[in-house]
């Protein structure tokens, strides 16, 4: 995917390399024998990094190392925040440009014989690409096991419970789904509806798209995909453990697809979250082992999104709604609209994203001029919908607190609010491992991630539709 991990997104294209009619369904709670040494559960407080940090008196001897990195690199601390917020608009526009006028339903996931119909979806059975120790199971293991159930109007996909394979009996894993579409579109408006999205320490859920023909056994037109992610990935909803959710675009290596920074904060604050000015391209090991890296390092492609919008999944799952993307040829856009506040056009079955206001974006990539020639290589995408464990992401950014947001609030703010808020390492622990991946791999594969895996990993979807455009705006 997408974002700051080294491989986040080898889970992309490596080869096998979010009126509501639903219950509320979490799977059964698993026993859960503790040791004494770790805290009581509780529900991790990544919220607060939505309000300024409070101010800590000297009985937080932390604050006073923080305030000395200040002190040492002052300078170099306010730039690093200052330089990366969007200027400030008095006015926004009520609308921004690259929208279709209005659409027509192309594909209804809830119709048919079921969510899960194998005429739609390709179950994912491959080794996690991303390296955590992740068992995806058959549509007919995942069924048995219930992991994925579907009835009027809801379908949930969630985390399953430990395995160890008799073939593989130093591999234990932790079972889950990953689907894949059949069915691929470019310029579309997808629509998902949402009453519950999977969190927690050592989860990895997402919701994206990308060019898979390639990748996945039996697909269709397989030879239409290049390497991953030259044909181009989406994420639509992604993030780790209990960080924030974000989108973001991926190109090629060598794409050349720089956004133009006036188009986008020309229609709110989007800044990009990924820290790479814009630019899509995506290389996540370019210059990697090289003293010069921090000059010439890694590529995460864009992520332009509202900085004043930046959800933990609990605050999702709080506030259910429905997550829209738009794709057409000038423009990508998405928006998050809790359940109240749906556009009538678009809940009436005939979205007018034209008309929509665009202060409730989350993300906005205007793709229309000179800056993004990379669009060309842009293919028919399809819709994934996974939850994965630990891996490059969630077991890499193990011991922090969260990981992005500093570009919108300031170098010492990021280094303060990692050092004073909750991790997953200063909640759970390390359980005897060396490195972060090893103790997050620790976690999950023990009994203490049982009972808060079954309660809190899990996809509850209420609509799922693809529409196509009809006019032009």
């Amino acid at each position: 995917g997408s974002t700051r991990c080294l491989a986040h997104s080898s889970s992309r294209g490596g080869s096998p390399s979010r009126p509501v009619r639903c219950r509320g369904v979490g799977g059964p709670l698993a026993s859960a024998g503790r040791p004494a040494r770790f805290p009581r559960p509780r529900a991790m407080e990544t919220h607060r990094l939505l309000s300024p940090p409070a101010t800590a008196g000297p009985d937080r001897p932390l604050v006073w190392l923080a305030a000395s990195c200040c002190l040492v690199f002052g300078g170099w601390c306010w730039l690093a925040g200052t330089l990366a917020l969007p200027p400030a608009r008095t006015a926004p526009p009520p609308h921004c440009p690259g929208s279709a006028a209005s659409y027509a339903l192309a594909h209804d996931f809830f119709g048919g014989d079921g969510f899960f119909d194998e005429r739609q979806w390709l179950f994912f059975t491959a080794p996690d690409p991303t390296g955590g120790p992740t068992q995806y199971l058959s549509r007919a293991d995942a069924l048995g096991g219930g992991l994925i159930e579907q009835g009027e109007g809801w379908a949930v996909l969630r985390a399953g419970p430990r395995e160890t394979r008799p073939e593989f009996p130093e591999h234990p894993r932790r079972q889950s789904v990953r689907i894949h579409s059949r069915r691929a579109w470019q310029h579309m408006l997808i629509a998902v509806s949402y009453s519950h999205v999977p969190h927690g320490c050592g989860v990895w859920p997402a919701l994206w798209l990308y060019c898979d023909g390639a990748e996945v056994a039996h697909a269709r037109d397989a030879d239409r995909c290049g390497p991953w992610p030259e044909n181009g990935e989406i994420d639509l909803l992604e993030f780790s453990n209990e960080f924030f959710s974000k989108t973001s675009l991926h190109l090629g290596a060598h794409a050349q697809c720089k956004l133009d920074p006036v188009a986008v904060r020309g229609c709110g604050p989007f800044l990009d979250k990924n820290g790479m000015h814009y630019d899509c391209a995506t290389d996540y090991f370019r210059g990697k082992g090289s003293l010069l890296s921090f000059l010439d390092g890694p590529k995460y492609g864009c992520a332009p999104n509202r900085r004043d919008t930046w959800p933990t999944p609990q605050q999702l799952n709080s506030a259910p709604g429905t997550f829209v993307f738009e794709w057409t040829p000038d423009a990508m856009k998405v928006w998050n609209f809790v359940a109240a506040n749906v556009p009538r056009d678009l809940a009436d079955g005939a979205p007018k994203p034209a008309t929509w206001d665009a202060s409730k974006m989350w993300s906005f990539y205007p793709l229309a001029g000179d800056g993004c020639p990379g669009k060309r290589n842009l293919r028919p995408l399809n819709l994934v919908i996974n939850i994965a464990f630990c891996g490059d992401w969630a077991g890499g950014d193990w011991a922090r607190a969260f990981d992005d947001g500093w570009a919108g609030r300031g170098f010492l703010y990021d280094a303060a609010q990692q050092l004073l808020a909750e991790s997953c390492a200063s909640r759970w622990g390390g359980y005897g491992a060396s490195t972060p991946r090893g103790a997050c791999d620790g976690f999950i594969l023990s009994r203490d991630s049982d009972a808060v895996v079954a309660r809190d990993a899990y996809f509850n979807l209420t609509g799922l539709k693809v529409f196509t455009a009809v006019s032009a705006a």
